[in-house]
């Protein structure tokens, strides 16, 4: 079943048409010239801020990972008979990695929130403020014993994870404002592709900074872990900077949308709510997302624990960096594929749905050859890397762009903020949950857990999220040109 997807009126899709309070336009602000030139530089905006964020979100979450692997080290070195640099607490332990989750899980509420009801260059400046007062507190204010330092961290990380998390719905919200939906949905994959290197930046940095050479009189893995805790303000500072410039759009009186009825309503959120529509919708974004971060998560964040059960406790940090970075890259060839093919040719809901069976499915065979071909190293190397490009390809990049086709642009931030939520709580759900089961039923208990999370993700995305059809007739279920400006 397709529905026809409500579409806001011209007044409230281009803020240059709209009926303004305390506007001083004239014609020449209506000249296709003049328009074109600001559709152009708003393109541009869009696009940097979006992408920057989305590079932002996932730098400041693998960097937590990263950063702990080095400070549990000593001159490259793991293992239970190396005395560590940084003694982790069993409470740091259990729940330092989680932690930014939770942040995140407030950050997406309140931020996607306060997107639509303050706007998002207010909410977005915000937002990325507590990223940079988040990374700054880590790297700069975590001194004395190993204690301080990991309590210090751990508050920090809760501030940065609110940053974070409100990223979710404010980078896409940005990207896909103010256009038709399948404009919408390639300009906000595009923005999304920069997860990708996100999430690789802090494994290259940290092979960078182990290169420094180590002196006992110096504290090199001080040095090292905070730089990399600090560089993740960059892109942040670089979004506030951006939104800050940018001009404030004046402000519209009322928005209305029309239901395909003929008949104009102002829409709000109080209405949205109560919707049924919406919240069928928000149950099929927020639980195919949910179960698909409880398999991400729980796979990709904790890659550099998989890694060395797959090859043994004798791999070196950096041979621990370096194949986690090889599964960075090629997340980012199967985001890139993604965006770039498949979501033409399939659109977002059959992307997700099609991308969840499969690695489903991965995840089985990979729990079987573990189980009973425990010495294939490489072979399930193999199977690693054939996850992660399959997570990538698919639902990695279509849960991200199913609240575009599902919620209206006027109520886009707040229900994409909530389904976001529900992901980071899959996501906490996975980090923590991988590291319980690991411990006592093993990796092939983990892997067939997986297998069972993502046929249940793909469920979500099949008969709880409907296809929809913008004003120009084209569909979320597959087209046949997602070309932008911004892509």
């Amino acid at each position: 079943q397709t529905t026809i997807f409500p579409t806001m009126t011209v007044a409230a899709r281009n803020d240059s048409y709209s009926d303004f309070e305390g506007s001083n336009l004239n014609e020449e602000d209506f000249s296709p010239q003049k328009t074109k030139k600001n559709e152009s530089c708003c393109c541009s905006i869009n696009c940097l801020v979006s992408g920057l964020s989305n590079f932002s979100i996932q730098y400041n979450y693998a960097s937590a990972s990263i950063a702990t692997a080095i400070m549990t080290s000593h001159h490259d070195a793991l293992g239970p008979n190396i005395r560590e640099d940084y003694p982790e607490p069993m409470w740091a332990k259990e729940f330092l990695l989680s932690i930014v989750f939770t942040g995140s899980v407030v950050g997406m509420l309140t931020m996607g929130y306060l997107g639509d009801f303050l706007g998002l260059k207010v909410a977005l400046a915000m937002t990325n403020g507590m990223i940079v007062l988040g990374a700054l507190a880590s790297a700069t204010l975590s001194w004395g014993s190993a204690e301080t330092v990991w309590t210090v961290i751990f508050w920090s990380r809760f501030i940065l994870g609110m940053g974070v998390g409100g990223n979710y719905p404010l980078s896409a919200a940005k990207a896909s404002q103010s256009i038709p939906l399948k404009e919408a949905i390639a300009r906000t994959g595009a923005a999304f592709f920069w997860q990708g290197p996100g999430s690789v930046a802090p494994y290259l940095v940290a092979l960078l900074l182990l290169m420094v050479p180590r002196d006992e009189n110096y504290p090199t893995t001080s040095v090292q872990f905070r730089l990399l805790y600090a560089i993740g303000t960059i892109p942040s500072l670089a979004v506030m900077l951006a939104v800050l410039r940018e001009k404030s759009p004046p402000k519209v009186k009322s928005i209305n949308i029309d239901d395909g009825s003929g008949e104009k309503k102002e829409s709000n959120l109080s209405i949205a709510f109560r919707e049924p529509q919406h919240w069928k919708a928000l149950s099929g974004t927020a639980g195919t997302w949910f179960m698909f971060d409880v398999a991400y998560y729980g796979f990709v964040i904790f890659s550099p624990s998989i890694l060395k059960e797959v090859f043994g406790s004798e791999a070196t940090l950096v041979n621990i960096i370096t194949r986690s970075t090889v599964l960075g890259v090629i997340s980012i060839f199967g985001t890139a594929l993604g965006v770039g093919s498949c979501l033409r040719w399939l659109g977002p809901k059959r992307l997700n749905v099609a991308g969840q069976v499969l690695a489903g499915i991965l995840f089985a065979a990979f729990a079987v050859v573990h189980e009973y071909l425990p010495d294939a190293t490489f072979l399930q190397f193999g199977f690693l890397c054939l996850l992660i490009f399959t997570l990538s390809v698919g639902p990695n990049v279509s849960t991200f762009l199913l609240p575009i086709i599902a919620f209206p642009e006027e109520i886009r931030s707040t229900f994409h903020g909530l389904s976001s939520a529900s992901a980071k709580v899959g996501a906490m759900v996975g980090s923590m949950l991988f590291p319980i089961v690991s411990e006592h039923a093993g990796v092939t208990a983990v892997m067939g857990t997986q297998a069972v999370v993502c046929l249940l993700g793909a469920a979500f995305g099949q008969f709880l999220i409907e296809d929809h059809e913008d004003e120009e007739g084209y569909t979320t279920d597959g087209f046949s040109d997602t070309s932008s400006d911004c892509s």
